[in-house]
């Protein structure tokens, strides 16, 4: 199953991009994103990318508020 995980360089590009997105956008995936190549090969991966990113983003958050108390 795991051998299957991010082994083409379009499932990397597209789940790195759906981190990013996580990270920085607070509406989804923005359309733009979604319009490139890899993306569109592999939209499972940047929406699971995606999820990870507003995790991490959250994690932060709640890091830096807990840091300041």
């Amino acid at each position: 199953m795991w051998a299957e995980f991010l082994n083409t360089h379009a499932e990397v590009h597209a789940f790195v991009h759906g981190i990013y997105a996580g990270l920085t956008e607070w509406k989804g995936i923005d359309s733009e994103t979604m319009k490139n190549p890899d993306v569109i090969k592999e939209p499972h991966y940047a929406k699971g990318g995606y999820i990870l990113g507003t995790f991490l983003k959250i994690a932060i958050i709640l890091l830096i508020g807990k840091s300041m108390m």
